[in-house]
């Protein structure tokens, strides 16, 4: 079959390699699957560019990449296809469906089947029922499928990938990390080209706003040590990767896979930068760790403080204190690991003095980056069921679902005190000038600078 996988037309700022889409085509092409990966905001797609695309080239399949904010985006993108490919299968996978499993398919009817959760398993054996003599025949036999039967969506038990190293790498060779542009996941890289890898799948921990266990479930899984080194020399043998972006949810967590890590990738001699931009607990770190970590070149992390108010972390089940986090930032400044802190505004129940003490707490702790984002209740998370019980998403609109929007705001406030506090808390944290100073020293050239204000802007909007 000919199959299409596709980063849809966003507002993301992250042009990066899909690790995601990256892992499925791998495993199609294993069935000799003619597959091709399209990242829309590579190449600076607009409806009618991928209307021109899907008018040009025929594909049986059309794969697509979805988080929430994605939802109008992708429904667009659905009926352009459907009309001109009625015959082509339309599949969605990703955050969204598997936040909301057995709403996307009635949503968005243009789709015909989705994944809930990790879809490696699934998607080849889906590809390899279309194209069989038994077609349509045995469709609850596939592992995490979404789908209709007649008026009914079914959604089928998960699988997980238990072996990572099974996978096999990414295909990187349909996304080839040179060729795309300098706007890495957390807006800085110390080189390039960068590539993303996962070396864990799964976080364990309980917050109630994170929804990451509907993709890959509460249990941690590991690829080998040795096998994440080998993807890390392929790409810098390959593709001359000279950054490498790890994006697991807690890389951290477990102490002893870190530290082996660091060990073999300084014995192998392969000499790359790399960080953790999604994020890491900072009840993870300690002295030795990124003591270790620094000498392997890790220069860059990004750790979840979230907010300035115990009550709230006790709320959100964060299982941290202030104190701790204090602590832990204190440790990280012992470094030269540059740390950026992901801050959240607007926890349901949260006053606006407790808005307000999480801004405070970014000013108090010596960071170099920060990021606010306002509350989204996740399709999947803990939260999402509360809201929706309570009646309070019938109206949902995912259009806000960015983190420069306002998804939801909490009892007595408006969505203009919402912006004016994020607002704020940008401003109060970069316009001072020992970070000026900071991010001047790294800006790589004038494209960066200008990707770098055009996002400053559109927070303040």
């Amino acid at each position: 079959m000919k199959i299409v996988l596709i980063n849809p037309i966003n507002r993301s700022y992250v042009v990066m390699p899909s690790i995601g889409l990256g892992y499925l085509a791998r495993q199609l092409l294993k069935d000799k699957n003619e597959v091709k990966i399209l990242n829309c905001l590579k190449e600076e797609m607009t409806f009618d560019t991928f209307e021109a695309f899907v008018r040009g080239e025929h594909y049986d399949v059309y794969g697509f990449q979805m988080f929430s904010y994605d939802f109008s985006s992708v429904k667009k993108h659905l009926e352009i296809v459907k009309f001109l490919n009625p015959k082509a299968i339309t599949i969605l996978g990703g955050a969204h469906p598997s936040g909301d499993p057995y709403g996307v398919l009635k949503s968005l009817d243009k789709a015909d089947f989705a994944f809930y959760g990790e879809a490696e398993i699934g998607i080849r054996k889906l590809i390899q029922n279309l194209t069989g003599s038994g077609k349509n025949k045995n469709l609850q036999a596939i592992p995490g499928l979404i789908w209709r039967n007649d008026d009914e969506v079914v959604v089928n038990p998960r699988e997980f990938v238990n072996d990572l190293d099974s996978l096999d790498f990414p295909a990187w060779d349909l996304q080839k990390p040179e060729e795309y542009p300098r706007a890495p996941h957390g807006a800085f890289a110390k080189n390039f080209p960068t590539a993303p890898i996962i070396i864990t799948r799964s976080c364990p921990f309980q917050c109630a706003f994170c929804a990451g266990k509907s993709i890959s479930g509460r249990k941690l899984r590991k690829r080998s040590v040795d096998n994440a080194i080998e993807e890390i020399k392929y790409l810098h043998k390959n593709f001359n990767v000279k950054e490498i972006h790890i994006e697991d949810e807690c890389f951290t967590i477990h102490k002893s896979l870190v530290l082996e890590f660091c060990d073999k990738l300084i014995k192998s001699k392969t000499v790359v930068t790399w960080g953790l931009p999604s994020g890491i607990r900072l009840d993870t770190i300690d002295r030795e760790l990124l003591k270790t970590m620094e000498e392997a070149g890790c220069y860059s992390v990004a750790v979840g403080v979230e907010f300035g108010s115990q009550r709230i972390l006790n709320l959100a089940k964060k299982s941290i204190t202030l104190e701790l986090i204090k602590e832990k930032v204190a440790l990280l400044n012992e470094t030269k690991i540059k740390t950026t802190g992901f801050f959240m505004l607007g926890f349901p129940g949260e006053t606006k003095e407790e808005i307000q003490s999480t801004i405070d707490l970014s000013l108090q702790l010596d960071l170099d980056r920060a990021q606010f984002n306002n509350f989204m209740p996740l399709p999947g998370s803990e939260l999402w069921a509360e809201l929706e019980k309570k009646g309070m998403l019938s109206n949902v609109d995912f259009d806000k679902f960015f983190v420069h929007n306002v998804a939801c705001v909490p009892d007595g406030m408006k969505e203009s005190d919402m912006k004016w506090f994020q607002r704020k808390a940008y401003i109060s944290f970069y316009l001072r000038p020992k970070i000026i100073i900071k991010l001047l020293k790294e800006i790589t050239s004038i494209a960066h600078l200008k990707h770098l204000v055009v996002r400053f802007i559109d927070a303040l909007k």
